[in-house]
């Protein structure tokens, strides 16, 4: 999302470096995750398997077009992969979905991407607020397992993609989400997990 490439490898370097000094820290958050994940409507292996599917896709992303690794969020649920982020043209869009597509468990593909050439850092941190406050909001309503969802914002519209126990949580948690000052839209792709029984 940002023109800036020096400034995106030197925050790229600054991650891997807080990341290798604390490999510890890491370890035991993502063991605690692990635990957590007994909470949610997945299984502990769908949740594995899950976030082994984002991060090969964004690995290709990061191999084959840097500006896709940079401009496209990737959140995957049960094997269903939602795409959000701006990117320069139609021709990055398709690309990014073809690479999806390409990555083994990937059951569908959902292609949000907006395309734009006027991103700014303003534009980014406004979505990270809102998606920041619905996160938050989605923590503190206790008729909500706010772990079997993931929030992504796009220049004000809300996409939301998760698991819900039944219809009425899905719709506290869409409720939720437009009721955040400075949402525009909000795009669901919640799976009502009854339903699937």
């Amino acid at each position: 999302m940002f023109k800036d490439k020096n400034f995106l490898i030197i925050l790229f370097l600054l991650f891997t470096n807080i990341f290798l000094q604390g490999c510890a820290q890491v370890a035991t958050g993502a063991a605690a995750k692990i635990v957590t994940v007994s909470q949610e409507e997945r299984s502990i292996g769908e949740f594995v398997d899950d976030s082994l599917v984002k991060a090969m896709i964004k690995n290709s992303y990061l191999d084959q077009n840097e500006k896709i690794f940079f401009g496209v969020d990737v959140e995957v649920s049960q094997g269903r992969v939602l795409l959000t982020g701006t990117v320069e043209n139609i021709d990055l869009r398709i690309e990014a979905t073809r690479i999806a597509w390409g990555i083994k468990g990937v059951k569908s593909v959902l292609n949000e991407l907006q395309i734009s050439n006027s991103d700014s850092i303003l534009n980014f941190a406004d979505d990270l607020v809102i998606s920041t406050k619905i996160s938050g909001k989605l923590v503190l309503e206790d008729r909500v397992n706010s772990l079997n969802y993931n929030v992504e914002t796009v220049n004000k519209v809300v996409y939301i993609i998760g698991i819900a126990k039944n219809k009425i949580e899905k719709d506290i948690v869409i409720d939720i989400a437009r009721n955040v000052y400075g949402v525009e839209e909000v795009i669901d792709y919640i799976i009502v997990k009854s339903s699937e029984n």
